[in-house]
């Protein structure tokens, strides 16, 4: 059993993937990670999503359309949550 759910195509996603979220989350500042933990369904906002794009040196400019997390991040994100609560 597996804890990832297969990418949608591209098609579906829009076209506007994100660079692989175990490389932007854990350099993400704080204030950004709360923003997206707010709501984890909401659409991002430019500045983040430029911020991730700046965090992995991706050449890819902001897209125009929404930029969503799709299940694969928002299940990392649960982990990760999950993980830093065990204090």
């Amino acid at each position: 059993m597996s804890s990832t759910i297969d990418r949608p195509p591209p098609a579906q996603h829009g076209g506007t993937a994100l660079p692989p979220i175990g490389l932007w989350w854990p350099m993400l500042e704080g204030p950004l990670r709360r923003e997206i933990l707010e709501n984890l369904d909401a659409p991002l906002r430019t500045v983040v999503v430029r911020r991730i794009l700046e965090l992995c040196e991706a050449d890819a400019g902001v897209p125009r359309t929404p930029v969503r997390l799709d299940e694969n991040e928002r299940a990392y994100i649960a982990g990760w949550m999950h993980a830093v609560d065990w204090s």
